[in-house]
């Protein structure tokens, strides 16, 4: 749909199951999730915009799924179980050379987001937030959460200085939080009720919606 909710269409129809949908850097492809009827697994697609020439990427045993474009649109980077457990993995556009990145024994979930230059991947390691070089170097992790406390959907700021993500408590209190990209300065954008995965206006007002 259009940015003001107008000219609202339907992409994908798998007839089964399609999440998380992210537009390829020059507008023309969509990946996302998905699973047909009668799949085992849950693979990565991609899709024309208009809906045309769908191909799926990913055919491994276990559940892949999150995809996310590189800013050069060469790469998408994804969370697969083909392991045993959720890591996070790179591949080329088409599929090709797909490369595990993590090895640890956190869980990864939703979602992978590229810093904007494509040099760092954030993404969530089972309960925090971390970071790593794209070629899956240099992991580190930023937040630290505390109980019950889980941290996922890391989204960088176009500029590449801050990191917004969810932290969940409870099915009543999960909020938006933002950290810069070192993991300081940590604090709740709009600390009241239940809130879902961020992302981040593309130019101008520092603003994340």
């Amino acid at each position: 749909m259009q940015a003001n909710g107008t000219r609202q269409q339907q992409v994908t129809h798998l007839g089964g199951v399609a999440t998380f949908p992210d537009f390829a850097p020059d507008g023309t492809n969509i990946a996302f999730g998905g699973a047909r009827p009668g799949d085992a697994d849950m693979d990565i697609f991609v899709v024309n915009a208009d809906g045309s020439g769908l191909v799926r990427l990913t055919t491994a045993p276990g559940d892949d799924q999150y995809p996310a474009w590189s800013p050069d649109g060469r790469s998408i980077v994804f969370v697969s179980t083909r392991t045993g457990s959720g890591q996070v993995w790179l591949m080329n556009a088409d599929g090709s050379n797909q490369r595990q990145l993590t090895f640890d024994t956190s869980d990864k979930d939703q979602v992978p987001d590229w810093k904007p230059d494509g040099t760092q991947i954030a993404y969530e390691c089972a309960p925090a937030i971390c970071v790593m070089n794209a070629d899956g170097s240099d992991q580190r992790q930023l937040t630290t959460p505390s109980g019950q406390e889980d941290d996922f959907g890391p989204a960088w700021s176009p500029d590449g200085r801050q990191i917004a993500f969810v932290r969940f408590r409870n099915d009543a209190d999960r909020n938006v939080y933002i950290m810069n990209a070192d993991g300081s300065d940590l604090h709740a954008v709009h600390p009241a009720g239940l809130q879902a995965v961020p992302a981040w206006q593309p130019r101008g007002g520092g603003r994340v919606h």
